[in-house]
């Protein structure tokens, strides 16, 4: 298993802070420390646009020096490596498709990632970035999908029907290059250093709550406040050594 270290810091720090999305921030941490660590250069962006997923970013941040503040959703705060305020979801992509865009127009270096969630492509705001990003061949911002296939309540597929291939199809609609990785391997990740020029969409394949049994694919534990359960903690942890 992947980043066990970040993992358990998710935990630990989770339950110092009482925050419950475990799940989503289990299900995206492997990307974005792969982001950060093999990808990202110092001219890059990354915007979280999956609010659940702030503690992933945050223990990425700390690797990275930075000493974020550990608040439930994330708050605009780039001195530590916070680059927009997420929670609200379907925000963040048209965030990055700003930044991107200036980046373009002030013909600026580095490049605009913003990761989004599967369940947060219900959002419509989501797709009206897209068009915006077609029109105006916004070729320097990447979007990463985190497809752990669940949301709130359930699974993407029993809520919205939605799979691998209808995504795709989507984003193809919209005339962007589809790429899918494993979101757990540092191996199939590596392909997203060979992106072509153009518009990019990269979904990640991914479990929620990955490293944690009780945690993966189970839709009721979306929300965990461990800080309430401290022998659940213990057991989580057991998972991670």
């Amino acid at each position: 298993m992947l980043n066990k270290d970040l993992r358990r810091r998710i935990i630990e720090k989770g339950f110092k802070h009482k925050h419950g999305h475990y799940g989503s921030s289990m299900s995206c941490v492997d990307a974005v420390a792969y982001l950060y660590r093999e990808i990202k250069t110092k001219d890059d962006l990354f915007i979280m646009s999956k609010g659940h997923g702030a503690p992933a970013l945050h223990v990425v941040n700390e690797e990275m020096g930075m000493k974020p503040r550990w608040t439930i959703h994330l708050e605009y705060d780039p001195e530590s490596g916070v680059e927009a305020t997420g929670g609200s979801l379907g925000h963040g992509l048209s965030i990055a498709l700003g930044r991107a865009y200036a980046k373009q127009i002030k013909k600026d270096g580095g490049k605009v990632y913003c990761m989004i969630g599967d369940g947060e492509l219900q959002e419509g705001m989501i797709w009206e970035c897209l068009n915006v990003i077609k029109q105006f061949n916004i070729t320097n911002l990447i979007i990463l999908v985190d497809w752990n296939k669940y949301q709130a309540i359930d699974s993407i597929d029993k809520i919205m029907g939605e799979d691998y291939k209808t995504m795709k199809n989507k984003f193809e609609a919209f005339g962007f290059d589809v790429l899918r990785v494993n979101g757990h391997s540092n191996e199939s990740m590596s392909e997203m250093k060979n992106l072509k020029e153009g518009l990019n969409v990269v979904i990640l394949d991914t479990i929620k709550g990955y490293g944690i049994p009780f945690l993966e694919k189970n839709p009721t534990h979306h929300v965990m406040y461990l800080h309430e359960k401290p022998e659940v903690m213990k057991e989580a942890l057991e998972y991670l050594k």
